[in-house]
């Protein structure tokens, strides 16, 4: 059923693009069929040189489209868009990776939960892979392994109302404009990956509860997975996160782990193990971050 009401609260839906291919055509061609009236669409382009966003600005005139020029990352695009959201007076930014399709009910879903809520919150769909599965249903950081690991599973899936997790994905954040006032935006010093678990550790602080919303679920193709630069930046992000968020009396414990891995990581260099190489370049320019 379409909610359309006139006092409906203005979403903007936030949509960064890089070299997305036929994924962002896909991505908008679901957001644009969303049952809900008063929303509105940017797309931040990080200079794709695939066609992706000229396909997209000629098949879907309606959305804004915001271009940088050269590849500033996740955070720093998805902050692009935000801040382009809050200019035009939205109420609520829903961030979409492009290569995600949304559920037609999932944005009416997470309106209702946000406005459900007296208190500050961050909300998150449930996002399963194309086959159907499971992957995400909530978050939590293992310190110990310095991990941010994804719940695929939880029991409170089957009540069907909104439940609290440690940290919620950014494939599909929900941000009330009231959170991103306490919180800000991303991080910066994140170019790709741990920017959403700094964002919820730092929403925490502030005392933003975090959802997961069961009702409202997207698909994620996650083609950043063929990305060749994957494994740098999840273990330089990982580093820089660790860094700044490891409790205190784990922090002797983490010392000691990244001492470790790193004499992993020679022993697999010596043994000529390819993913070895990108993860020492990681450690090599975290030291002079």
């Amino acid at each position: 059923m379409m909610v359309d009401m006139s006092d409906s609260p203005k979403v903007f839906v936030v949509i960064l693009n890089w070299n997305g291919g036929d994924r962002l055509a896909a991505c908008l061609r679901s957001v644009f069929a969303l049952a809900y009236g008063n929303f509105e669409v940017v797309v931040v382009d990080n200079a794709s040189r695939d066609g992706s966003l000229e396909v997209a600005k000629n098949l879907f005139s309606r959305a804004h489209f915001v271009l940088n020029p050269e590849n500033i990352g996740f955070a720093a695009g998805m902050n692009v868009g935000i801040r382009f959201a809050l200019s035009k007076g939205a109420e609520y930014v829903w961030i979409l990776n492009n290569d995600t399709e949304c559920d037609r009910k999932a944005l009416s879903e997470l309106v209702l939960a946000a406005q459900s809520s007296e208190s500050p919150e961050l909300f998150s769909p449930r996002i399963l892979t194309p086959e159907g599965v499971e992957w995400f249903a909530g978050g939590r950081i293992d310190y110990i392994r310095m991990r941010a690991l994804h719940v695929k599973s939880v029991d409170a899936i089957k009540a069907n109302d909104p439940y609290p997790t440690g940290y919620l994905s950014g494939c599909a954040l929900f941000i009330p404009r009231k959170v991103i006032e306490r919180v800000g935006l991303f991080d910066e010093a994140y170019f790709l990956y741990y920017e959403d678990a700094d964002y919820s550790v730092r929403a925490a602080g502030k005392g933003v509860e975090r959802l997961v919303v069961p009702k409202a679920t997207v698909i994620h193709a996650e083609i950043s997975s063929q990305n060749p630069e994957k494994t740098y930046w999840l273990v330089i992000s990982g580093l820089r996160f660790f860094r700044s968020h490891t409790p205190l009396a784990l922090r002797p414990w983490v010392a000691f782990y990244i001492v470790l891995r790193r004499v992993k990581n020679g022993i697999d260099k010596l043994r000529g193990k390819k993913e070895a190489f990108p993860v020492s370049s990681a450690y090599a320019d975290f030291r002079t971050s």
